[in-house]
């Protein structure tokens, strides 16, 4: 490593550092001053405040008078959390549950042990304090199926526009690189119309949940520090007679808590499974291996998909792309930040997205994020450690990067058909689930990401690319170098060392109509179980054709609005248990009989 490189290396490390260090001392500063008292009972309990949890949890504020409370396993955060250039430095951290899969045997080489990371957010906010921030509705028709018809395209549209209208702060991105509009241009070049409701095919700038410039998630919609009880691990549910009676909390000591309505787990992909497994909820074979009593057997843990991809510093540039992590560190940047919410503090990290078809067919099957910033970057000092990178690796091709300026063109595959698991692997609520995703163990989703970047070399031969320099990685991947460079056996075995993740886990707990293949049925209520539902990206049974956020969204908004007026009728209808006026009959307060 030259001079340069030894002194831009110490620089990140020191303001990464300085980072984690305040993010350690909000942790723990919320940890020991946290006075909130919880009571005993309440008509809703809802675990887990991310997007899901937060939505209902908001609704329920604004629109009944029902008590409710929400249990976060993770700490409050701080402000400086919410500045969006900052989200990658809060993987792996103190704000992230630290989980990893289990060794691949297909992917994941050239991470250590092949394990790849599977960051989730233990914070308030959940996992949107760390994403991207992109919305994207996905394919409307692949959510009435979800619904096996029960909802119409126009409906689960209506719920699309409550959202935007109502929960999320959406805006375009407004701090970007040349590079987006050269991948916009190109785009355009190769045929590809600008991406909208309408067509499915397409590119676009990042359409982004931030309010003047800050991150903005569903938990910023109501006063959290009423509602909210924050470092509290739920440990298990009470159930009783196959009616789930509340939860058994650690806070800081063990306490029951009592919903008389229901009890809604929103803790996500993996700790949703984990807290249904530790029940007695899930695959028997399973829970009696840990001597856990069976209350009802379900596929708690199958189905288990992922939005999997590669291609990271896959395309370089001579000159830089204007967004760089010393751009960041300007003070001049941070003014315009803390002052008018503007400037390259407010980048998502992923400026462009892009949906195209390998088939030549109208639905597409790999989504592109491009990101300006590479993991060379900041020279070593976090990226690389969030990834898991194994030195080997980072030695033999990442850091000979550092001369040139390194950006991610990063396909996805949009429906795989690798299937996985997540296992709890004792009684202890402590421990971290076995995360198997059993990723490329298809070889149709090896062959979709391999055509993924041919697409993206077929970009990059446009004017448009050519203009600003870019031109692909041309140093041999570390165990590959017995394959001609950019063959198809090349290739393949790149996708299976340089294998990522897009912490879009989902189907866990999927939604169905078959008690043996779902776990919870299309009111979102577990099978075989009274006043328990889960709601989260874990219920999803297949992934959605984009980023899972505006997903969760819609779905937790179809079910808190079908709550209410649950409730609200069996309120009505317990009203006509006296007697009623004609007045009241005739304003339909209670239903005819």
């Amino acid at each position: 490593m030259s001079p340069l490189h030894l002194l831009q290396f110490f620089l990140c490390s020191v303001c990464i550092h300085m980072f984690s260090i305040f993010t350690y001392l909000v942790y723990y500063y919320d940890l020991f001053t946290s006075s909130h008292e919880a009571q005993e009972k309440y008509d809703f309990i809802i675990v887990g405040s991310g997007t899901a949890g937060s939505l209902i949890a908001d609704r329920l504020l604004k629109e009944t008078n029902y008590t409710f409370i929400v249990l976060e396993a993770g700490g409050k955060g701080h402000p400086f959390h919410d500045i969006p250039a900052f989200g990658p430095l809060l993987h792996r951290s103190v704000f992230d549950w630290h989980y990893e899969t289990v060794p691949q045997e297909n992917a994941c080489f050239a991470m250590e042990n092949s394990k790849c990371k599977q960051t989730q957010g233990k914070i308030l906010g959940g996992s949107s304090k760390l994403n991207n921030m992109i919305h994207v509705r996905g394919n409307v028709s692949h959510y009435v199926d979800w619904f096996h018809g029960k909802y119409t395209k126009e409906y689960i549209e209506e719920h699309f526009n409550y959202i935007e209208s109502n929960i999320y702060p959406l805006r375009n991105i407004q701090y970007d690189s040349q590079l987006s509009d050269a991948v916009l241009d190109a785009a355009k070049q190769l045929g590809f119309n600008e991406l909208n409701h309408q067509n499915s095919l397409g590119f676009q700038k990042s359409l982004l949940t931030q309010n003047q410039g800050k991150r903005w998630t569903t938990s910023d919609n109501f006063d959290t520090s009423k509602y909210v009880l924050t470092n509290a691990l739920v440990e298990k549910l009470i159930i009783k007679n196959n009616k789930c009676l509340g939860v058994q909390i650690n806070y800081p000591k063990k306490v029951k808590l009592f919903a008389e309505k229901a009890v809604i787990i929103s803790a996500g992909t993996f700790n949703s499974p984990k807290l249904l497994q530790l029940s007695g909820i899930g695959p028997a074979e399973l829970l009696k291996s840990l001597n856990i009593s069976v209350v009802k057997e379900l596929p708690v843990g199958k189905n288990l998909q992922d939005h999997v991809g590669t291609g990271l510093d896959l395309v370089l540039f001579d000159t830089s792309q204007s967004v760089g992590m010393f751009d960041m560190m300007n003070f001049f940047n941070l003014y315009k930040y803390f002052v008018n919410g503007v400037g390259p503090l407010t980048t998502p990290g992923c400026e462009v997205v892009g949906f195209v078809s390998t088939k030549n067919e109208t639905i597409p099957n790999i989504q592109f994020m491009v990101l300006p910033v590479g993991i060379t970057a900041d020279r070593g000092s976090h990226l690389r450690k969030s990834l898991g990178i194994a030195d080997f690796v980072w030695d033999n091709y990442f850091s000979k990067l550092f001369e040139k300026y390194t950006t991610t063109f990063f396909p996805l595959i949009l429906h795989p058909k690798s299937i996985g698991e997540v296992k709890i692997k004792s009684q202890d609520p402590n421990l971290p689930p076995l995360i198997d995703p059993k990723y490329l163990s298809h070889p149709e989703d090896l062959k979709t990401l391999v055509d993924g970047i041919k697409m993206l070399t077929k970009l990059l031969e446009t004017d448009a690319m050519k203009t600003i320099g870019a031109h692909l990685n041309k140093n041999h991947f570390p165990g590959c170098e017995e394959y001609d460079l950019f063959s198809d056996l090349y290739l393949e075995c790149y996708v299976k060392h340089l294998t990522l993740s897009s912490y879009h886990p989902i189907g866990t707990c999927s939604m169905g109509t078959d008690a043996s293949q779902s776990v919870v049925d299309l009111t979102f209520a577990v099978f075989g179980i009274d006043n328990l539902y889960v709601v989260d990206g874990s219920v999803l049974p297949t992934l959605p054709s984009g980023n899972i956020n505006a997903a969760i969204a819609m779905m937790a908004n179809i079910f808190i609005e079908n709550t209410i007026n649950q409730f609200n009728l069996k309120t009505n209808q317990h009203m006509c248990s006296r007697n009623i006026s004609f007045e009241e009959l005739f304003l339909n307060v209670c239903p005819v009989r």
